[in-house]
């Protein structure tokens, strides 16, 4: 990295004293000197890996090596002991094993040592001895502000500073160097993403292992920072700080830089692999995902698809959106475009009269709607392609346009080359992103690679994966059109505000959820008959009767609630049956009271809940409500508290979304009335913060469009 940037990406930890210090990670990810301890003359060991990486990338800093065997290894001057250094290095490589590592850190804090890796395991996720090694050893970088990338990792390659620490050999320090950024947990898959430089670069590889004193949001705010990187890859297979990740990622989307995130332990067995594999819990995934999506991150499933997203990233234009216009030639292409793009979400908006009418008379019959383009047409290639992409980039419908088109390397049969060249001139003057695009997964020809990428043109494999990479970078664009990442406004607490504690019955849940804007119907509870009879009058008939107790918080179950009440008789009925019933089914329980609210028979039922998460903290769950809820088990959910765009996103995400359209006839409902409640759901449980542990409110129903939405049952509890 040059001088632009490297002066102030620091990171805040946590001393062992509790007091905040800064760990400045720029000694550690683009040293100016390295010395390696352990070094040796041994061919093929760690430290002549880093040496000869160092070589080929041209460091041109101080290299040193500690071993009291040698004066000099492998042409590097080798002294005794760190004592022995004549300035403090900025990175220590401890090539040694575990053991002999502590032995070393008290040399560290003389020597004044500003950051150090540690390759050896044995540490926390071996066994209780390995998880009291690695606390002492976070203890000590944390007091002594030393920036340590592991223990139990590769290391830490910076291409564009000819720096590595990384335990593999750089083959090739011209290709390697890009704009992609990789954090990842596992020394492996890191591995595994630079094995294929074909369609990008990295700016900075980062194998983060235990990451005892420095973790995976440090880095990546480090990255946010760093001018070199571009693009974020992010490997976890847990979150040690899930609100400092969560904030990284937003400074990461508010500043134009995509975080692309895999995340594993999402089985039963992948969890208990993790856990001994770095020694830490994988977490709740559903909550991982409601995190992701409130820092407007994107989620992968899998290597393949992460590397898929990468590669539609490396464009000369950002893509704004996921309407793509596509270019083929093979009427089959188009029917295979067509299927997948409807199964991924990607949108093929159809040609516009004029423009297929301007295409149709130069390539000749066009099927279909358009898009595709079939540009074979009569068969004259270089006319007909260069006049629809022509047509199709003058169209501002399209975010992006893509050529479908196979190649490979030592194929057995020629194929047409002429629409690729005239694809990649056409891109030169274009103002949307251009993608060269294979039917399967892996196809592609290097020198076809290299000639397109310096054109600034994507080199996407496989329709499916294609298309899904184009879906999540056109909804991260959409998303980030509305930057910076916002927060619904909140609701202030003001000073001596006494907290509810415990469990509150629905009547008292409704009228503190009133203070928040939640719609509640007119309701009343009452002690006796005679003041249930007077509450229905002033209710109006239909009504509904529920038998409140704390101690009961399921009423239907009991046999605790009594619909559509039409008259007195029925009041007085329903009285009687209602605390019989609690009697009965709850003889030990205290009855609050009798709730009376009006009977609200149309509009849909969903379900709005607050849940406290014990690493990402405050979690909402949407879904279909009433009997649906543990039938259809639809949610999404969000973090505490919703981004601007949150509640609509999360009903869409749902079946409810169909339902709330419109379905059979029925009319459409509320769904901005619903937005606003999800909005005020969200204010209240950010007001309360820990003091609230739970939230149901279900069913809420959502009445036809301009009618507004109802909370017609609700139970909190908070912290006593």
């Amino acid at each position: 990295m040059g001088d632009m940037g490297r002066a102030d990406l620091k990171m805040s930890a946590v001393t062992a004293s509790g007091q905040a210090g800064a760990i400045d990670l720029k000694p550690l990810v683009c040293p100016r000197s390295i010395t390696i301890v352990g070094m040796s003359e041994r061919a093929g060991s760690i430290g002549s890996a880093i040496l000869g990486s160092l070589s080929q990338l041209g460091f041109d800093g101080d290299l040193w090596a500690v071993n009291p065997k040698y004066e000099q290894v492998q042409g590097v001057r080798c002294f005794p002991s760190l004592h022995e250094l004549p300035a403090a290095p900025d990175l220590v490589a401890m090539v040694i094993r575990g053991p002999a590592i502590h032995e070393h850190l008290p040399s560290l804090r003389a020597v004044g040592a500003r950051s150090m890796v540690i390759y050896d395991g044995g540490f926390a996720e071996k066994d209780a001895s390995g998880r009291e090694l690695q606390r002492q050893l976070s203890e000590f970088c944390l007091t002594e502000r030393i920036a340590l990338c592991g223990p139990n990792c590769m290391g830490i390659l910076s291409p564009h500073d000819k720096s590595s620490s990384y335990k593999l050999p750089v083959l090739d320090p011209v290709r390697i160097k890009g704009n992609v950024g990789i954090i990842s947990q596992s020394g492996s898959v890191s591995i595994g993403l630079i094995a294929d430089v074909r369609r990008f670069g990295f700016s900075r590889v980062i194998s983060s292992g235990n990451e005892a004193a420095v973790d995976a949001s440090q880095y990546l705010e480090f990255l946010v920072d760093d001018p070199h990187t571009e693009i974020i890859a992010l490997f976890l297979e847990s979150a040690r700080s899930p609100a400092s990740l969560v904030a990284a990622m937003r400074r990461a989307s508010n500043a134009g830089k995509p975080v692309v995130v895999l995340k594993v332990g999402k089985s039963e067995r992948a969890r208990r692999a993790v856990e001994t594999h770095t020694g830490a819990l994988a977490g709740d995934a559903g909550a991982f995902s409601a995190a992701l999506r409130s820092a407007n991150a994107i989620e992968v499933n899998d290597i393949d698809e992460m590397s898929e997203v990468l590669a539609a990233f490396q464009t000369r234009h950002r893509l704004k959106g996921s309407r793509v216009g596509v270019v083929t030639l093979s009427g089959g292409h188009t029917e295979l475009l067509l299927d997948t793009a409807e199964a991924t979400g990607v949108n093929l908006p159809p040609l516009e009269a004029d423009d297929l009418a301007k295409i149709s008379a130069v390539v000749g019959h066009v099927s279909g709607d358009g898009n595709p383009v079939d540009a074979w047409g009569n068969g004259d290639t270089k006319a007909n392609f260069r006049h629809t992409v022509d047509v199709l980039c003058a169209n501002p419908t399209y975010d992006a346009l893509a050529l479908c088109y196979d190649q490979n390397e030592e194929q057995p049969i020629a194929t047409q080359g002429t629409a690729v060249d005239l694809f990649r001139e056409s891109s030169e003057n274009a103002k949307i992103p251009f993608y060269l695009l294979s039917t399967r997964a892996g196809m592609m020809r290097n020198d076809t690679v290299q000639r397109l990428s310096q054109n600034g043109i994507g080199i996407l494999s496989g329709v499916r994966q294609s298309f899904n990479a184009l879906k999540k970078l056109g909804d991260f664009e959409e998303r980030r059109s509305k930057q910076p990442v916002q927060q619904v406004n909140g609701f202030k607490r003001s000073r001596g505000e006494q907290t509810p504690a415990g469990l509150l019955n629905e009547h008292e849940s409704k009228e503190l959820l009133k203070q928040f804007g939640l719609p509640i119907p007119p309701e009343e509870m009452v002690l006796t008959v005679e003041e249930a009879l007077d509450a229905a009058r002033r209710i109006g008939w239909p009504v509904v009767m529920k038998a409140l107790s704390k101690e009961v918080p399921h009423k239907t179950e009991f046999g605790l609630v009594k619909l559509n009440v039409r008259n007195e008789q029925q009041v007085r009925d329903g009285w009687r049956e209602l605390t019989e019933a609690f009697s009965q089914k709850a003889p030990r329980a205290r009855l609050d009271g009798v709730l009376l609210q009006p009977m609200v028979p149309e509009g849909v039922e969903v379900f709005v809940g607050i849940n406290k998460h014990p690493e990402w903290g405050t979690v909402l769950a949407f879904g279909l409500g009433g009997i649906f809820i543990e039938i259809i088990k639809d949610v999404t959910i969000r973090l505490i508290p919703l981004g601007v765009g949150d509640a609509e996103e999360m009903i869409g995400e749902t079946r409810a979304a169909g339902i709330l359209a419109g379905a059979r006839g029925t009319p459409p409902s509320d769904v901005g009335a619903l937005v606003e409640c999800l909005e005020a759901v969200s204010r209240f449980a950010e007001h309360y913060g820990d003091r609230l542990s739970g939230c149901d409110l279900n069913p809420i129903k959502v009445l036809p469009e301009g009618k507004g939405c109802v909370v017609l049952d609700a139970l909190i509890s908070f912290e006593k």
